[in-house]
């Protein structure tokens, strides 16, 4: 018997083996086109939206009425009328008064005036308490350095109580300077002074008397 290379061929193709193969190329070409396939199906595109355009009818407004009728214009008043007056005719001049007729009297026909009385002595007058200006010019009141060196200025009254020979009794600050030293030294200077007494009826008396002291630094 003949050796047939063709038919050891055939015998030694397997079925099984093939099918194998084919199973085996089929799958790794599906897993293949799913690599490729995208992962989500492609959305669709949103149609773009139609912009409606909605468009409403105004009715104009009302005419607006119509103005007011101006007012009637108020008559005319008729212009007045001009009356000439009338110049009385001049009056005459007065006639002169009758002159006046007097009689001079002669110092013989007058009798001559009684003697006038004597005088009454005249009443006492009463005089208030003052100051004697004289002693204020040789004891002027002392301008305290401190005062000057602070440029204190001010007025100060005293009331000094003064008796009846024009000494002062008494001397207080009615109404201060405004500084200490000022109204210190000016107390100071009127208990040196003498005064006028009042006198009532003739008579001296004591009295309050109310005296003015400036002190100015224009006066040093």
């Amino acid at each position: 018997m003949a050796f047939d290379p063709y038919q050891e061929q055939e015998e030694r193709f397997n079925w099984r083996r093939t099918l194998g193969l084919a199973a085996a190329f089929a799958v790794h070409g599906f897993a293949f086109i799913m690599l490729l396939a995208p992962m989500s199906p492609p959305q669709a595109k949103e149609k773009p939206k139609d912009n409606i355009v909605t468009v409403e009818f105004i009715e104009p407004p009302p005419p607006p009425p119509p103005p007011p009728p101006p007012p009637p214009e108020p008559p005319k008043k008729p212009p007045p009328k001009i009356v000439e007056k009338i110049k009385p005719p001049p009056l005459p001049p007065p006639a002169p008064p009758p002159p006046v007729i007097t009689e001079q009297a002669t110092p013989m026909s007058t009798p001559a005036p009684p003697p006038a009385p004597p005088a009454p002595p005249a009443p006492p007058v009463d005089i208030a308490p003052s100051e004697n200006i004289s002693y204020r010019k040789m004891r002027p009141p002392k301008y305290p350095p401190q005062a000057v060196r602070e440029h204190h200025t001010g007025k100060v009254i005293l009331k000094v109580l003064i008796g009846t020979d024009g000494s002062p009794k008494d001397v207080t600050v009615e109404k201060s300077s405004g500084y200490r030293e000022l109204d210190q030294s000016a107390v100071a200077a009127a208990k040196t002074w003498m005064f006028n007494p009042g006198r009532r009826d003739g008579q001296p008396y004591e009295g309050y008397a109310l005296i003015p002291v400036d002190f100015s630094l224009t006066d040093l």
